[in-house]
């Protein structure tokens, strides 16, 4: 086997690893957030009776099947959402590295190891807001703001390793255009939300949104974000539907009821914008493909 190939592989499996100790992080983080809780004090516990979580009750992934989802003192469910969010990074970042990991010994490793940091800060990101949108109808500032600056800092660093000219000729441009897509990509949502109250003098979709779609644009450019906010619409819109055919049959439902039913943008937003971190602009290049001559 070809050095760089057990590279990969074993850079791949420590990656898995350090994805499983901060998924078990971003468990604490959409545990205690909501409930404007410290993440720092006091260390992990039970929901239920307080009881403090010793070493190997606190393994990502590996603790919860060996407790069999159960707390060992008070034997209250713990839930699936918690080795399921550890899983879901660590497969992520794994991804990530075999993704975008240098594919040769000699290639460019500074750059390759920010663009990983950075791809992986990002899906981190849009797991947490992911799920706190779903549980809570919640896309907390906390996160959307940094989320935004770090988005501007990957791109002009991004942009820092490949000068090929002056630096006024290539970080200056980049900057606006950064800045523009930020913009634009908030705007999007901005403008159906003030389109929405004028019809129905009630809002519509969040500022949360918002916020979300400025990240993407600042992480993913215009086209990257405006291709997740096609793919989230698509996408909730099938949610909505199947949906409507599981609750049609029940007693008592009705097409009112279903109508007023909120539905997590943020969610699909996020869900989409991982397909654009692994495949850039992919709907756009399949649509000029298929539909273009």
């Amino acid at each position: 086997m070809p050095a760089i190939a057990e590279v990969q592989i074993a850079c791949a499996i420590f990656t898995f690893l350090l994805g499983l100790a901060f998924g078990s992080f971003l468990n604490v983080v959409l545990t205690r957030l909501p409930n404007d809780e410290s993440i720092v004090h006091p260390g992990s516990h039970c929901r239920n009776c307080d009881h403090v979580l010793s070493w190997w009750e606190n393994i990502p992934l590996l603790s919860w099947l060996l407790l069999r989802g159960r707390c060992r003192q008070c034997h209250t469910r713990i839930s699936p959402r918690y080795p399921l969010i550890e899983l879901a990074i660590a497969t992520l970042w794994a991804a990530i590295w075999l993704r975008f990991g240098p594919n040769e010994l000699s290639a460019p490793i500074a750059h390759t190891l920010i663009q990983v940091a950075g791809l992986a800060l990002l899906s981190w990101l849009l797991v947490a807001l992911a799920t706190l949108d779903a549980l809570h109808f919640w896309l907390p500032d906390v996160l959307t703001f940094p989320g935004i600056a770090l988005g501007f800092s990957f791109t002009m660093s991004s942009v820092w390793f490949h000068w090929s000219f002056p630096a006024s000729e290539t970080v200056a441009p980049a900057f606006w255009n950064c800045l523009v897509a930020t913009l634009a990509a908030a705007a999007i949502i901005l403008i159906i939300r003030l389109a929405y109250w004028l019809v129905r003098r009630k809002e519509g979709m969040g500022l949360g949104d918002a916020k979300l779609m400025a990240m993407l644009g600042a992480w993913l450019g215009f086209v990257g974000a405006l291709e997740s906010f096609v793919l989230a619409i698509f996408a909730a819109s099938a949610a909505a539907l199947i949906w409507l055919a599981i609750t049609a049959t029940r007693r008592g439902s009705s097409s009112a009821q279903w109508a007023k039913m909120p539905l997590p943008l943020g969610t699909f937003l996020c869900l989409a914008a991982l397909s654009e971190v692994f495949y850039p602009q992919w709907l756009w290049l399949w649509y000029a493909r298929v539909f273009l001559p």
